[in-house]
């Protein structure tokens, strides 16, 4: 008997989850392209504008380098080419370290808001969830396909912008 109730159980969840509503949201991607985020990055550039341009001018400096090299290295001495070649070293070096740093910066950025916007974030979506009669909804990460018709991430993005 306990075999056929757990046999009749077993045949049965599928058909109760075939009949669930079930939404898929990339809260982060909703959050990232917020107004609020966008103003926070514009925010976050002018704050770092500094470590930016250096980047951008030693980028410039590297591609003038190459130019040189391959322009006039018919008529450089191997002196001058060995010059030119620790020069671009150094300064590929100094780039790497100007990236790394403001990749950090931008790593810590991006967790503290995404932290300090997840209360408000998690509202909207479970007004969202309560407005729709989910019964499930998953992180867009974990789902290898989903219909388009039950991505989240627009209607969540569309009220974080209103608020």
């Amino acid at each position: 008997m306990r075999f056929v109730v757990l046999m009749m159980v077993a045949l049965l969840s599928p058909l109760a989850m075939a009949e669930a509503k079930v939404g898929v949201v990339d809260m982060e991607r909703a959050l990232f392209l917020s107004d609020d985020a966008k103003e926070a990055s514009k925010k976050f550039e002018a704050d770092n504008a500094e470590a930016i341009g250096k980047v951008k001018d030693l980028e410039g400096q590297l591609v003038a380098m190459r130019e040189k090299r391959e322009k006039d290295s018919a008529i450089m001495s191997q002196a001058e080419l060995d010059k030119l070649a620790a020069d671009f070293e150094e300064k590929a070096r100094e780039r790497q370290f100007y990236m790394e740093k403001l990749q950090k910066q931008d790593q810590a950025w991006r967790q503290q808001f995404f932290r300090s916007k997840l209360p408000e974030l998690e509202e909207v979506l479970k007004a969202i969830i309560e407005d729709g009669k989910y019964d499930v909804v998953l992180q867009a990460g974990a789902v290898v396909y989903s219909n388009p018709t039950v991505d989240l991430t627009k209607p969540l993005l569309e009220r974080l912008n209103k608020k």
